[in-house]
């Protein structure tokens, strides 16, 4: 499997509209991986999580071909990670010689965003709504995904999601904070990760802000223990943050030497790991 960061930002990016914090100053000044879009990722190029604001640039810039990829998972509905604007763009005047139904496959909240924007008439089916539950498998092509109830905010139906493929597995783990009993209860049942990708909007979490519904790099090091104690990841899991808001205080570089010493990867947009 294969696995590329296309945004690694939480809503704002880094720098953000119109912010002059030091994150946003600095990361500016340095440029390069510093500078992030909003989080999205590609498996395979061929499974897309998160629709967000920045899809089609992220199509650009990447190289990717949006009109060969027909299926899409969301974790939430936030707009950051949903953005149904975009979506009836498929509709039939716009998007012309494609042949098939885009699949979007989400939790309640976003389900629902999803079908709204599908069953409008200019659409004529080019787009397809999936609803997910926390705990249901289900099919995506060659994928099994196994939805996984994320704490966030409650009214998005959040989700996060194991996928597996050929005997590879992946664990996408955001918007979340720690994560719920239940959710543990259920990744009892998962077996190994080959990489587990975390939230870390908090960053550092030095600026003392309380990230429940995300979490800060002491929380992630957190479940890397429970995870590694309960076998679900061992010394060959590749082990990722990502998800970084300019409020949690620090840039890519800042982060990488907290990180390295944990042996964990900072993501950055465009990083891509193949295992």
């Amino acid at each position: 499997m294969k696995i590329k960061f296309l945004g690694t930002a939480a809503a704002e990016g880094v720098p953000a509209i119109g912010c002059r914090c030091e994150v946003c100053k600095r990361s500016r000044a340095v440029g390069g991986r510093n500078m992030r879009s909003r989080s999205q990722a590609l498996i395979d190029g061929e499974l897309l999580i998160e629709f967000n604001p920045d899809t089609l640039w992220h199509s650009h810039m990447h190289g990717f071909d949006l009109s060969e990829i027909d299926h899409c998972l969301i974790t939430h509905s936030h707009p950051d990670h949903l953005y149904t604007d975009d979506i009836d763009n498929y509709r039939r005047d716009f998007c012309h010689g494609r042949d098939r139904s885009m699949n979007f496959y989400a939790a309640e909240d976003g389900y629902n965003k999803i079908k709204e924007v599908s069953l409008r008439p200019h659409m004529g089916g080019t787009v397809t709504p999936h609803l997910v539950e926390a705990g249901k498998t289900f099919t995506v092509g060659m994928y099994r995904v196994m939805p996984l109830r994320a704490h966030h905010t409650a009214e998005t139906s959040p989700v996060f999601y194991s996928i597996s493929r050929g005997g590879k597995k992946i664990l996408y783990a955001h918007d979340t904070g720690y994560f719920p009993e239940d959710t543990w209860e259920i990744l009892k049942g998962e077996g190994r990760f080959d990489l587990i990708s975390l939230d870390c909007t908090g960053c550092l979490g030095l600026d003392g802000h309380n990230y429940v519904r995300h979490m800060t790099f002491p929380v992630c090091l957190d479940v890397i223990a429970r995870m590694e104690n309960m076998g679900l990841i061992d010394e060959k899991t590749v082990r990722v943050v990502n998800h970084f808001s300019h409020n949690g205080g620090q840039t890519y570089d800042e982060m990488c030497k907290e990180a390295d010493k944990h042996g964990v990867i900072v993501s950055y947009d465009g990083l891509e790991i193949e295992f």
